[in-house]
């Protein structure tokens, strides 16, 4: 994959909970790379309104579609699943001036004013 070309996401998942130790099978056992062009970072288990979440690597945006179209959507035990866009973490660092970000205290009109 090309250096900043590569976008991350991060896929959320909703498990059938008669299924759940099934799918967490499943999932753990994805191939590093199950789809030409995507490669799995890492799965985690999520306590909340999602129960399992898969960072991923993708060289484009089409290509971390077939993984969660192909992939995803139709894993036996998966009830529901939401892609979020995300930016590498280092992107900032590279730019060079970073601007800070005032908290609402810190704004002249607060927000809902």
């Amino acid at each position: 994959m090309e250096g900043n070309e590569v976008s991350e996401y991060l896929v959320l998942l909703k498990l059938n909970p008669g299924k759940l130790i099934d799918t967490l099978g499943v999932i753990r056992s994805l191939p590093a790379t199950p789809v030409p062009g995507v490669d799995i970072c890492y799965a985690l288990n999520i306590f909340g309104s999602w129960d399992v979440g898969i960072w991923i690597n993708a060289e484009n945006s089409g290509q971390a579609l077939e993984f969660v179209n192909k992939k995803m959507r139709g894993l036996n035990g998966v009830t529901e699943v939401y892609t979020v866009p995300t930016f590498p973490h280092g992107a900032v660092s590279k730019i060079g001036n970073v601007q800070e970000t005032k908290n609402s205290e810190d704004q002249n009109h607060p927000l809902g004013a």
